[in-house]
């Protein structure tokens, strides 16, 4: 009775398989979202007739530019690399010549740039400048992306369904990846030399950043 027993539910469950149609579908949903964060690099250089000289220098600009930084809502600071190295001129005494850099970040770019320009007036100057996209704005598009793909899926699913004549049982497996491109965005270098004591506030514009989220998908179709 038993052996009776478990060759039915073998041959119940093989014709139940046999019924099903396992669908794989494709699909994506994509937007571009303009970047929301900006980073100004900035350095400042001093020459002095000693490494002690030109370091002091440099650590009392480095020292006044971070303080000025620090009073401006919504900026990140972070120092960067610094380092000093001879300058020898045949026929002069030897010079040194210290560089430091600073590292400004902030999603307003407005003060940001403000900012920068009061600091170019202290005689630093501007060595990068670039947009990117902040991680809570990528969060934000690719949960909203998801949703929109994942809705084409299932619309799409029950297209191919209702033309076979079947009805959409289950999702058997599912994967979802994501991709983020980055458009060309603004960068901008300058010589110290090249700046003006009253340089005025540099510009710029972010560029944008391609959120794309895919989707695939085993679906398990069935008569209706």
């Amino acid at each position: 009775m038993k052996h009776l027993i478990a060759a039915l539910l073998l041959l119940a469950f093989a014709a139940t398989a046999d019924a099903q149609t396992v669908l794989t579908l494709s699909e994506s949903a994509e937007r571009e979202l303009v970047q929301d964060r900006l980073t100004v690099s900035l350095r400042a250089e001093a020459n002095a007739a000693t490494a002690a000289a030109a370091q002091a220098e440099i650590n009392r600009r480095m020292d006044a530019a971070v303080a000025r930084a620090k009073t401006v809502a919504g900026v990140a600071v972070q120092t960067g690399g610094a380092w000093a190295h001879e300058e020898r001129v045949q026929g002069r005494p030897v010079r040194w010549r210290a560089v430091a850099t600073l590292d400004l970040v902030s999603t307003d770019a407005a003060s940001l740039l403000a900012l920068a320009g009061g600091l170019q007036e202290t005689g630093m100057a501007i060595s990068g400048m670039g947009f990117d996209l902040t991680r809570e704005a990528a969060r934000s598009a690719q949960d909203a992306l998801t949703e929109e793909a994942l809705a084409r899926l299932q619309a799409r699913a029950a297209r191919v369904a209702a033309a076979l004549d079947r009805r959409v049982a289950a999702i058997r497996t599912i994967r979802i990846g994501e991709t983020g491109n980055a458009m060309p965005q603004p960068r901008m270098a300058m010589r110290a030399a090249a700046i003006a004591d009253a340089a005025p506030a540099p510009v710029a514009e972010p560029g944008r950043t391609s959120v794309r989220i895919d989707v695939e998908a085993e679906i398990l179709l069935e008569p209706k």
